[in-house]
């Protein structure tokens, strides 16, 4: 056959170079502000990267494959987007205003975004919506998750949305309800029922609307969680981790976030249970449940 009479070799000076291109459409910029995404998930986490020098971070590997994912959710957001692209904003809670975040030079000579309030020098919190049609806010994801139960299992989804509310909310808007547009990668994981023609899967689309309640004191609470999650964040002491039966609202953190945290390990996380080779460590008790014994 053709294919097998080609000569194949990977060509790493040519996918540097092209890296290298998509890379510089997206010129480097400090990321020091706390953003709402930071609030969103494990807070250990969040305050591990907030905390720890970046040279102590798990190395990872080449972070292209993390970029190119960040770009296809991009591409996905321009598709589908109909409305107006939104800036970043920021809430300070201090003066309990939302302003334009703007840009500054850090002390390092990097161009990034302003982290503190001008007004009154306290940390703010910065967030940014995908797209607004139609005075409705609009957030857009693309993931590799099932569609089957939509987004009952992504609740840092519903949260990150009702954050954005809560900044619109803050400027003058009545909105108590968004969208989210979702783009499914693998639909359900396709079908293999037993007797049927097998399915493939396939990228699916669908648009939620969310609804959250209308009274001035689910957001004033809303508002003060997150107040207490950026305390936590930014604070000095490290934080637990929640535990069977913790409120997940109060400490959110998912099990999926484990295998590829940048901080577990440097900070003996004791939920990252893998090796310097990236081996799964085995606990002593069960090592010595597998060793065979002579009857």
């Amino acid at each position: 056959m053709t294919s097998q009479l080609a000569e194949i070799s990977h060509d790493a000076q040519y996918t540097s170079q092209l890296a290298e291109a998509v890379r510089a459409h997206f010129p480097p910029t400090s990321r020091d502000a706390t953003h709402l995404s930071d609030l969103l998930y494990c807070q250990l986490k969040a305050w591990g990267k907030k905390h720890l020098e970046a040279s102590e971070w798990h190395d990872d590997g080449e972070d292209g494959d993390v970029l190119l994912t960040w770009l296809q959710g991009l591409q996905f957001e321009a598709l589908v987007s109909t409305g107006q692209k939104q800036q970043a904003r920021a809430l300070c809670f201090k003066c309990n205003v939302v302003s334009a975040v703007g840009h500054e030079l850090k002390p390092d000579g990097t161009y990034g975004e302003r982290t503190t309030c001008p007004v009154c020098s306290e940390r703010w919190l910065v967030a940014t919506p995908d797209y607004i049609v139609d005075g409705v806010i609009h957030e857009s994801k693309q993931t590799r998750k099932s569609q089957r139960r939509g987004p009952y299992d992504a609740p840092w989804w519903i949260e990150q949305l009702a954050g954005y509310i809560l900044f619109a909310r803050k400027q003058g808007s009545q909105a108590s309800w968004g969208r989210l547009v979702v783009n499914w990668i693998m639909g359900d994981y396709g079908s293999r029922k037993k007797g049927q023609r097998p399915r493939p899967p396939r990228s699916e689309l669908d648009a939620f609307t969310v609804r959250f309640p209308a009274d001035d004191n689910f957001w004033q609470s809303w508002q003060e969680e997150l107040r207490e999650r950026k305390r936590i964040v930014e604070g000095p002491e490290r934080p637990a981790l929640s535990l069977p039966g913790d409120n997940p609202v109060r400490v959110p953190m998912y099990e999926w976030e484990c295998p590829s945290c940048p901080v577990g390990k440097a900070l003996e996380c004791p939920n990252w249970i893998w090796d310097d080779d990236d081996n799964v460590v085995v606990a002593e008790e069960e090592s010595n449940d597998s060793i065979g014994t002579d009857g």
